[in-house]
């Protein structure tokens, strides 16, 4: 294929056109600013779930107290009508002593059910403590989130505007040059990652790699609008007039 040497001076200005477009398209995958607001969103989902493990085990909490209350209340009513049937007297020595005994029974199954009382009522107070901190957490996690985004979307409008004007200048470079050649070009940035590259003395900026005498030979023996590709790497070798 032959082109007229300042076209193909023209397709290294692309590459590194397409260079900058791919650098551009990466930093949209991997924005710091996005990275940013992944792990607050992924902070808060996780005090969202603690919250409501401590709202369940408060609920769970809840409902072990009211049986116990009730219980309590059932050992408050036995122990006030024992205590009744034996102030109104009339009772035999025998049914005197039970009452006495359950009296006594009632009176450590009271303690006890106040203990345990206690005890969740100690434990729903911590874990209100938790909802209450979990919640401001969520609150902060919020209002860091909301100016998180802000940041990821000026990032992104920033970025938009870059590949905008990158587009727009690559769209002008390579207005006007050979449809065949164009297509050169994107079948060896297919093939090697970049469409064109610099003759760099004997090696080709493309791969970086220093061609053998009879080729170096070879292409400074060629017509200048001859379009010439690395035996190496494939990519469009330009010579730009140095030795």
């Amino acid at each position: 294929m032959k082109a007229d040497p300042t076209d193909q001076r023209r397709l290294v200005d692309l590459a590194e056109l397409d260079l900058r477009l791919a650098g551009l398209e990466h930093r949209r995958g991997a924005l710091p600013e996005q990275a940013a607001l992944d792990a607050l969103e992924a902070e808060r989902r996780s005090a969202t779930e603690s919250a409501a493990r401590s709202r369940i085990h408060v609920e769970d909490l809840d409902r072990a107290t009211t049986k116990l209350r009730s219980d309590l209340d059932a050992v408050h009513r036995r122990r006030e009508k024992d205590a009744g049937l034996l102030e109104a007297g009339g009772l035999s020595d025998r049914q005197t002593t039970e009452l006495e005994y359950e009296l006594r029974s009632l009176a450590r199954r009271q303690d006890a059910l106040e203990d345990e009382i206690g005890e969740l009522d100690r434990r729903r107070e911590a874990l209100d403590a938790d909802v209450s901190h979990s919640g401001a957490m969520i609150s902060d996690l919020d209002t860091r989130i909301d100016a998180a985004r802000s940041e990821r979307d000026t990032a992104l409008a920033d970025l938009e505007d870059a590949v905008t004007a990158a587009t727009a200048e690559r769209s002008r470079e390579a207005e006007g040059l050979p449809a065949e050649l164009l297509d050169l070009y994107a079948r060896s940035a297919q093939s090697a990652g970049v469409g064109a590259a610099i003759l760099n003395g004997g090696r080709c900026s493309g791969c970086a790699m220093d061609l053998d005498r009879s080729t170096v030979s070879a292409f400074r023996a060629a017509a200048a609008d001859a379009v010439l590709t690395c035996p190496e790497c494939g990519v469009i070798v330009v010579r730009t007039g140095a030795p």
